[in-house]
């Protein structure tokens, strides 16, 4: 038994021993200012968010321009649609035949009513695959009125 005893009484706490111990405390709680996670997460939330405002509003000027260039080869294309239209017109229009016609020397007047063909069945003129020669067939068997 005496020698529990003595070796309670040398297990005292030696200087060294408590420095250890201070420092180990030391290390466990930690000096300054310590950020709550929450705070944290709502700051990257914000910051995420911003982020993402600011590329929508690039995204959106992008679209825009490109909307604008659009709207005007559009506006440039409705004008030469325009400008053909009106040449076209010009280029069928009876002055611009006749003289076209008397041009290349084609002399054209309307046809005789003799030899004018008035068509009683239309579903042969609508039908798919109808070549001339069926409808010239159709001429001779009667198949047309000629008035």
């Amino acid at each position: 038994m005496s020698r529990k005893k003595t070796t309670q009484r040398s297990r005292k706490r030696s200087s060294s021993t408590r420095r250890r111990t201070q420092t180990k405390n030391r290390k466990l709680h930690a000096e300054g200012f310590r950020m709550p996670a929450t705070f944290s997460l709502f700051a990257v939330l914000v910051f995420g968010l911003g982020i993402s405002y600011l590329w929508l509003c690039s995204r959106n000027e992008a679209l825009a321009r490109q909307i604008k260039v659009e709207e005007q080869d559009l506006e440039d294309l409705r004008r030469q649609v325009a400008a053909e239209e009106v040449r076209w017109s010009d280029l069928i229009g009876p002055r611009n035949l006749r003289r076209a016609l008397s041009q290349h020397g084609l002399n054209m007047k309307h046809p005789d009513p003799s030899r004018v063909v008035h068509i009683r069945d239309m579903a042969l003129w609508e039908s798919t695959g109808v070549e001339s020669s069926a409808v010239v067939g159709q001429l001779d068997r009667g198949g047309f009125d000629r008035r």
